[in-house]
């Protein structure tokens, strides 16, 4: 499966708010995601994070092509909530690249 990556730069004292709302939003949807294409949605946090002094948010997604990532990026409910999110929990920023990651190293490891 294509494996796609969102970088988010969380703002200073926002921290607890923002991966609140990640973490609820992708598990509220879960279903409707399954139903799209997603296969797998893996988000973690740098660990700078930790002291809440902003940091990076890590989102893989996992999809069965990259038609899913675009199309979810394009979705009106996604679009109002990365609108909320910017400039209040992360720093504004662009999603056009998500879909069109490519690995750089891919190791097989099995």
């Amino acid at each position: 499966m294509p494996q796609f990556v969102h970088v988010a730069k969380i703002l200073p004292g926002q921290r607890a708010a923002f991966l609140k709302n990640v973490k609820e939003g992708f598990e509220s949807a879960a279903p409707a995601l399954k139903a799209v294409g997603f296969t797998r949605i893996t988000s973690f946090h740098t660990p700078e994070v930790a002291s809440d002094d902003g940091g990076l948010l890590v989102t893989i997604y996992e999809a069965t092509d990259a038609s899913v990532v675009e199309n979810f990026y394009n979705n009106p409910a996604v679009i109002e909530g990365e609108r909320r999110n910017h400039g209040s929990l992360v720093t504004p920023h662009d999603h056009d690249a998500v879909s069109s990651n490519t690995p750089f190293v891919d190791l097989d490891l099995s």
